[in-house]
């Protein structure tokens, strides 16, 4: 889990949190990795979760199993 933490910027083109949907304006979260824009922490790990969860579902799916 990483991000970086965009305190003061707006990004040029309207950009949206992509969890939420909200627009972004000048505080924000961006992970490091892709470039993601989030409106805040709770949007971040809230995306960051289902995605895990996806990604577990389908390992199950496929018959791997979960070593957690």
């Amino acid at each position: 889990m990483r991000f970086v933490l965009v305190n003061g910027r707006t990004p040029w083109l309207k950009t949206f949190c992509m969890s939420c949907g909200e627009p972004i304006h000048a505080h924000y979260l961006r992970e490091f990795s892709t470039g993601l824009p989030f409106c805040d922490h709770d949007c971040y790990a809230r995306h960051t979760d289902r995605w895990i969860e996806k990604g577990r579902r389908s390992n199950q799916a496929a018959g791997f199993e979960d070593y957690r």
